[in-house]
């Protein structure tokens, strides 16, 4: 189970961290959320995957009715406030873009949480016992490794720091 939830955050790893990168994103004069919310919005966003993803597998396995319908039940309310946060989070990223330098802080954001996100299934794939892990995590890298790459493309487009180059 802790597999599960260890791939879903990393494998979704791009889209938890746009939350955390809103007050940046924003014009100092026009942010509408502090970093701390920000913050606090990712973990709120972690948590309700881990419920997504854990109430699947319970309602999979299952025997009693009572429990399936629990688990589908977490599931659902989960699987809509983790909605409500993606629409509050894309609200608020957008509200006061400016532009090109919207696109050039956007681009540079996701470079930066890309090579991160490389970096870190990287170690995940070098460190897991598990094969059928391992492969998951591997898939998952060389989609973020892919994700990086166009989106250093794209920010050396825009004008964006593009940063390092990832492993």
């Amino acid at each position: 189970m802790r597999y599960t939830h260890t791939l879903a955050a990393v494998a979704l790893g791009a889209v938890l961290a746009v939350p955390a990168a809103f007050a940046q994103l924003l014009p100092k004069s026009d942010q509408k959320m502090d970093n701390a919310d920000a913050a606090a919005m990712k973990q709120l966003a972690q948590a309700n995957l881990a419920e997504i993803e854990s109430g699947k597998a319970a309602a999979a396995k299952a025997q009693s009715p009572e429990v399936k319908q629990f688990a589908q039940k977490m599931v659902t309310d989960h699987q809509q406030m983790l909605n409500e946060l993606e629409t509050l989070a894309k609200a608020k990223l957008t509200e006061r873009a400016s532009g090109a330098d919207f696109d050039k802080k956007y681009m540079e954001e996701m470079v930066k949480d890309h090579q991160k996100d490389a970096q870190e299934t990287q170690d995940l794939a070098a460190k897991a016992k598990d094969p059928d892990f391992k492969t998951a995590v591997q898939k998952a890298h060389a989609k973020i490794e892919e994700h990086l790459q166009l989106a250093q493309r794209i920010a050396s487009q825009q004008g964006a720091a593009v940063g390092g180059t990832s492993k």
